[in-house]
């Protein structure tokens, strides 16, 4: 086949060209071999020449190496294992707090220092005519005791910790009583819980309000480092829904918005903290009635939660109570049953926590609540048979001020921190005026 019917042409006859080269071809292989080109004699052929290396440009970049990335060793991570982490490294499965429980720790834990004057007996002394020192002694003292104590570690070393310098940030200003706890002991069992997801994300399932109160702090923030306990390692699921459906069928998450809505776990917060979460009112209320309507030591996740859907379920309306009310709200016992108190207040913040408390305790023990939670599960208290106890309580613990009738500092109850921080809109020490106002 001629190159022409190859590529298309018509044949049209000879191709002298191409015969022109082909006698070419012969001739200077004739001719070569007449001048000793050839292998029979004659000089041996010239050494073929070497390729020259090339020099590399000095200005040029190194090769790249790419170093195997290590494997992360959360994804290891076994149910009671014991982790340091950072606040940021944890990943909410709730979209809401109560914003007042945040608020009572935030105004309770940021005193105003310039207060009382400093006296000679320092912030151990529990003198009554002290005010300075039992002021330090509960509000500062405070911030640094809890952080040892959610971490497992007992509480703060005195020796260790010099008042009006610590930072919760910078460990060199204070020291805890107990090391780290280990994973399996009884100090480990306090800690704050996660699940490792996938990739060695991990979802923290218990504690969203200590963390976000610990966020918040002026001392505290995202880098602030915490120890959590492992719940479970889900790490090994084959798809994100995979690993929620985990979850939900574990009860780890709490898939409602501040007005009880169902929301995805695509909705949830990217981390915690008051800008990234919502405020849901009745999970506040719920934690005013510690003591009185539920006893929260040994209850599940979210069992708040369960409380506070149920409250909203049954008709329980927050918004006839007043908050910034904290006018005091007793009980009196009638023909044997705990009514509220008739020349109380029916409409403050504190009648509110006292209602609430009083239609939990009336439930059975095998009633439901929610969740497929009873109220035994949840922690339910009994009734009280007498109204004294319960109505000191009620004013320990939510709305007595931080004053005596002496003018004698004392701790206030938490929903009166939680008022006085909202009002100022900080901590007690950016608005001394607003915080030292009478009630």
């Amino acid at each position: 086949m001629s190159l022409a019917s190859r590529f298309g042409r018509p044949h049209a006859g000879p191709v002298p060209v191409l015969r022109t080269l082909s006698s070419l071809s012969v001739l200077c292989a004739l001719l070569l071999a007449g001048c000793g080109g050839g292998s029979d004699g004659g000089a041996p052929p010239a050494a073929e020449t070497p390729p020259v290396a090339v020099n590399p440009d000095p200005a040029a970049p190194p090769p790249v190496v790419t170093e195997p990335t290590p494997p992360n060793p959360l994804l290891s991570a076994v149910a009671g294992d014991v982790l340091k982490v950072a606040i940021k490294d944890l990943h909410p499965t709730q979209p809401s707090v109560g914003y007042d429980q945040i608020y009572y720790h935030l105004g309770r834990k940021q005193p105003d220092l310039t207060r009382f004057a400093p006296t000679p007996a320092g912030y151990l002394g529990d003198d009554a005519n002290d005010n300075y020192s039992r002021y330090l002694y509960r509000t500062e003292r405070k911030r640094v005791d809890d952080y040892c104590a959610d971490n497992g570690q007992g509480g703060v070393d005195d020796a260790h910790y010099l008042p009006m310098t610590v930072r919760l940030i910078d460990p060199k200003t204070f020291a805890c009583k107990d090391p780290v706890p280990t994973a399996g002991s009884s100090a480990a069992q306090v800690l704050k819980t996660v699940v490792v997801g996938r990739g060695g994300t991990l979802y923290l399932t218990d504690g969203h309000h200590t963390m976000t109160a610990l966020n918040e702090l002026a001392d505290g923030g995202a880098e602030l480092p915490v120890w959590v306990r492992v719940a479970a390692n889900f790490s090994s699921a084959g798809s994100d829904s995979a690993f929620w459906d985990q979850m939900k069928a574990h009860q780890y998450t709490w898939l409602f918005d501040a007005q009880q809505r169902p929301i995805t776990p695509e909705q949830l917060p990217a981390k915690v903290g008051l800008a990234t979460m919502q405020d849901d009112p009745y999970r506040s209320l719920v934690y005013f009635t510690r003591g009185l309507g539920y006893d929260n030591s040994n209850v599940s996740e979210f069992a708040e939660f369960y409380w506070a859907s149920w409250l909203r379920k049954n008709g329980f309306d927050l918004a006839a109570y007043t908050r910034p009310d904290l006018a005091r709200a007793r009980i009196e016992i009638t023909a044997g049953k705990a009514v509220p108190r008739s020349s109380d207040s029916m409409t403050s913040y504190v009648a509110a926590a006292r209602d609430a408390a009083l239609r939990m305790v009336a439930l059975a023990g095998t009633d439901p609540v929610d969740g497929g939670r009873t109220a035994a599960d949840l922690g339910k208290l009994a009734p009280p048979t007498a109204a004294g106890s319960w109505n000191d309580l009620m004013e320990e613990e939510i709305w007595r001020t931080d004053l005596n009738s002496s003018s004698r500092y004392r701790s206030a109850g938490k929903a009166w921190y939680a008022k006085r921080f909202r009002q100022c809109g900080g901590a007690a020490s950016t608005a001394p005026a607003c915080w030292l106002q009478s009630e």
